[in-house]
């Protein structure tokens, strides 16, 4: 896990490298070098984490004897084990992943991506080729920044990396405005720097030196096209097949040179996930790490304990108190360069700043299970259409009367809705709760209509996962992950996100997703052996923070601040007026979700910190 910034075709700035080595530190806080190619205009920068075989044979911008390539890699291999076994036999200099990575493009060229399973983010510099190939994993776990300026191509893993080479930094007002209107973000290349682009997942870029203005990107992982046909399985099969891949996707994930823990919430996923790291435990313990806010309501701790295994557990809660907020805040803009989504982001920060503290360098985490198996109630609409065109009647009677009248009356609402070519309003947080008349005409004139996602599948339920996957909420959320563990130079894995197992999961049918009104069923049938019922059948806690309420009372002055700033008003984002009256309205009346509060909250501080005249400082 490291960062790395570079440009091709151009010149560095005077003082440039020093500059981009220091910006990035945090995220490679081990060793750091650069590369300036004798013969072209071609600079690679890197700071590294060093978590497999840390000695200083990992150290990058790597080469390799006889070989005129160059590498700078930000991820893990997890498969590095069995690649390097394939390769033909050599002298190896290292034990590191990053070493396999490079030899395996020197072996298959650009088709190596395909032989990869991990999260990675890198750069080779071809020299013989005369050209820059990149590449991102396929869910787009680590993060890949590119822009063109004046004919030179630059490319970092923070943004802030590539205006230390050089490149000058302004908003984006076209994805400000459609964050403000439609509380999208992370939905496009487009980052909320103009000209600034992240490469997509499952993505190649090819850089010739002869046009470096002109990169080439094509996609080399297809999940709609691996998966359009469901597979016929029965549901016990797919349970077995389920705990094996997520048992060798933990296995793999728990190879490091370093001290490796886990992310609890004491939720189905993260409960999950630790049955299979005890599974692989070696009998020193656990470390688990846990975030609380002190308010019983909110506390975590108390859905964790349930979680079986806590005997060899070292177990660390990490608080997060509504006095932090603030000047964390602050902080949290700068590693995010993008806004983030409120309390819950924050609490994760100061949890990985724990486990820099215990020192743990790695950490897994149960994120994606939603995206895959329909964790969310807004997915239950989508399977229950599905069943009415299908015409399953019998079916779609079964599921309605797992609900309340109540239920049952919102659930066939929804249904008619859709089926009528309704959609769910496309909101950052999974949520209706936007309030686009704060934002100023010019913003929504910009913002245009919601963006409309493609939907390859035959089913709505598919449709709807992958525009979660692809497209909305995981982008979002693995983007956050990303910086807020690189805050703290922690390595943040996903095994759920394990390709095989992304595959594997959107090619069953719907019933295995969603079933006698339960979500993520396969998972939960999975566990029945393995997590006690009071976490294997518990519901999806839908608020698990006291945002609303720190918002409404202890943070309401520095909300007040910012939303009266003379800086607030010009931003052109907002009608001040109209954001200064909801507020009011907020403190008073309440509000089921307060998305809309930190919307204005995040994006006064971006533009404090990226987009005023004074230059960003760590």
């Amino acid at each position: 896990m490291c960062r790395f910034a570079g440009l091709v075709g151009g010149h560095v700035a005077p003082g440039g490298i020093q500059a981009a080595l220091r910006a990035q530190a945090h995220g490679g806080p081990d060793d750091q070098g650069s590369y300036r190619d004798p013969r072209h205009p071609v600079t690679l920068c890197h700071n590294r984490l060093s978590v497999v075989d840390t000695s200083r044979a990992g150290r990058q911008p790597m080469t390799l004897p006889g070989a005129d390539a160059v590498l700078v890699f930000n991820g893990e291999l997890y498969n590095y084990k069995e690649l390097r076994r394939r390769l033909p036999t050599r002298a190896w200099r290292s034990a590191t992943d990053s070493e396999v990575l490079l030899a395996a493009y020197l072996e298959y060229g650009t088709q190596a991506v395909s032989r990869f399973n991990g999260m990675f983010a890198f750069a080779i510099w071809d020299g013989r080729r005369r050209m820059l190939v990149c590449a991102r994993d396929r869910l787009g776990i680590k993060p890949f920044h590119y822009a063109v300026h004046r004919g030179t191509f630059y490319f970092s893993s923070e943004v802030k990396g590539m205006a230390a080479l050089g490149l000058p930094l302004g908003p984006d007002m076209r994805t400000w405005s459609e964050y403000v209107v439609h509380g999208c973000s992370d939905h496009s290349s487009r980052t909320f720097f103009d000209g600034v682009r992240s490469l997509p997942p499952g993505h190649t870029l090819v850089v010739d030196l002869s046009r470096p203005a002109d990169p080439r990107v094509e996609r080399y992982w297809d999940l709609p096209s691996l998966t359009r046909d469901t597979v016929r399985i029965s549901l016990q099969e797919a349970q077995g097949r389920l705990v094996e891949l997520v048992d060798d996707s933990v296995r793999l994930r728990l190879r490091a040179d370093v001290p490796v823990g886990l992310n609890l919430s004491g939720g189905l996923d993260s409960a999950s996930l630790s049955t299979s790291v005890e599974r692989h435990s070696t009998g020193e313990g656990t470390s688990t790490f846990t975030a609380t806010f002190g308010d019983a309501a909110y506390d975590e701790s108390k859905f964790a304990d349930q979680v079986p295994g806590q005997a060899n557990w070292k177990r660390t809660f990490a608080r997060l108190d509504s006095r932090d907020v603030v000047a964390l805040a602050d902080t949290a803009v700068w590693h995010q360069e993008a806004p983030f989504g409120g309390i819950a982001t924050l609490a994760y920060h100061r949890l990985h700043e724990a486990a820099k503290e215990a020192g743990v360098v790695v950490l897994l985490e149960g994120q994606g299970v939603d995206e895959l198996l329909a964790g969310y109630r807004y997915f239950l609409p989508y399977r229950l259409l599905d069943l009415l065109e299908t015409g399953r009647l019998r079916r779609l009677r079964r599921e309605l009367a797992c609900f309340g009248a109540e239920g049952r009356r919102g659930l066939a609402s929804e249904v008619r809705r859709l089926a009528k070519g309704g959609s769910a309003r496309v909101s950052q947080d999974g949520t209706r709760h936007l309030r686009p008349h704060c934002a100023s005409p010019a913003a929504r004139e910009l913002a245009g209509a919601p963006p409309v996602f493609d939907q390859p599948f035959p089913d709505h339920l598919r449709n709807v996962l992958y525009r979660d996957l692809a497209h909305t909420k995981l982008p979002r959320v693995l983007r956050m992950n990303d910086r807020l563990s690189m805050a703290s130079a922690r390595e943040l894995r996903e095994p759920f996100l394990d390709h095989r197992i992304v595959e594997f999961a959107f090619g069953l049918p719907g019933s295995f997703k969603v079933r006698d009104g339960a979500t993520k069923h396969l998972l939960r049938e999975a566990m029945v052996s393995r997590l006690p019922d009071a976490v294997r059948t518990a519901p999806k806690r839908a608020v698990v923070t006291p945002q609303r309420e720190w918002l409404a009372g202890p943070l309401a002055p520095f909300v007040e601040e910012i939303v009266n700033s003379e800086t607030f008003g010009r931003r052109g984002l907002f009608d001040q007026a109209e954001v200064v009256k909801e507020f009011a309205r907020f403190r008073t009346e309440g509000s089921a979700n307060s998305f809309h509060v930190w919307q204005w909250v995040v994006a006064e501080l971006w533009f404090r910190r990226f987009g005023d005249a004074a230059a960003p400082a760590a």
